[in-house]
C-alpha cells in the first residue's frame, strides 16, 4: 500500500468517526428530551440555586447511562433484559420516585424555606446517587443503545465495530445526553430569576406530581411480572 493510499484511508476513518460521534451524541441529545426523574431532580436543585447539586445529578445519570451503554454495546444486554430482572429494576424505580415526590410535595408546603431548610438539596454526593440511582432503575435505556448501534452500522458508520470505535460511540451518546441535560440546566438557571418566590411553592408542587405520575410507568412494569405474570 503507498503512502498515498495509506493516508487517503486514515482519512476516511477518521471522516467516518467523526460522523459515528456526531450521530451518537445526536441520538444522546435526542433520548434525553423525554421528561424524567433525573430532569425533575436536577430542575429542583436549580431553582433552588444548587448549581453544583445540579451538576451532580446530571453527571450521576450520565454514568449510569455509561454502564448502560457498555452492557449493550459489548453485548452483555441479555442478562439485564431477563423479564425478573426488569421488574425487579420497575419496584425499586417506583419506590425512589414516590420517596422523592413525597419529599418535593412537603417542600413545597413551605417555598419560602426551601434553600435554607432543605439541606438535601445541596449535597452533592446525595445530588449524583439521586441522578445515577433514577437513570439507573430504568433498564430499557439499553434498547436505546441498541437501537443507535444498529442504525450506525445500516449507514455504514459501525461496520466493522472494533473496542476503539465502540468507546467512541459510547463517549458521543454520553456526551449528547449530559449536554442536553446541562442545556435545560442552564435555562431553568436563566428562567427562575423570574419565578417570584411564592410562586417556588407551586413550582415544587407540579414537580412532585410529575414525579407520582411517572412512577407508574414503573409500577406497570412490576405488576405485569409480578401480579399477571406477563
Amino acid at each position: 500500500m503507498t503512502s498515498f493510499a495509506r493516508a487517503v484511508r486514515a482519512a476516511y476513518r477518521a471522516m467516518n468517526n467523526l460522523l459515528l460521534l456526531l450521530f451518537a451524541f445526536g441520538l444522546g441529545f435526542i433520548a434525553a428530551i423525554p421528561i424524567g426523574g433525573s430532569q425533575i431532580e436536577m430542575a429542583k436543585r436549580v431553582i433552588s440555586g444548587h448549581l453544583w447539586a445540579a451538576g451532580m445529578v446530571i453527571l450521576g445519570s450520565v454514568s449510569s447511562d455509561i454502564f448502560y451503554g457498555i452492557v449493550a454495546v459489548f453485548g452483555i444486554a441479555p442478562i439485564m433484559e431477563t423479564p425478573l430482572v426488569l421488574a425487579s429494576f420497575n419496584v425499586v424505580g417506583a419506590f425512589i420516585l414516590w420517596i422523592l415526590a413525597f419529599a418535593t410535595l412537603r417542600a413545597s408546603k413551605k417555598p419560602l424555606g426551601l434553600d435554607l431548610r432543605h439541606s438535601s438539596l445541596k449535597n452533592n454526593r446525595l445530588a449524583y446517587l439521586t441522578g445515577f440511582s433514577l437513570a439507573f432503575s430504568n433498564p430499557p435505556m439499553i434498547l436505546m443503545w441498541l437501537l443507535g448501534v444498529a442504525l450506525a452500522k445500516r449507514l455504514g458508520l459501525a461496520s466493522p465495530f472494533p473496542i476503539g470505535t465502540k468507546v467512541l460511540f459510547i463517549a458521543g451518546g454520553a456526551l449528547g445526553l449530559g449536554s442536553y441535560l446541562c442545556i435545560l440546566g442552564a435555562v431553568m438557571h436563566r428562567i427562575k430569576h423570574f419565578i417570584p418566590i411564592n410562586a417556588l411553592g407551586r413550582v415544587y408542587f407540579w414537580l412532585g406530581i410529575a414525579l407520582f405520575v411517572l412512577s407508574f410507568y414503573f409500577v406497570y412494569g412490576a405488576i405485569k411480572y409480578f401480579i399477571i405474570g406477563a
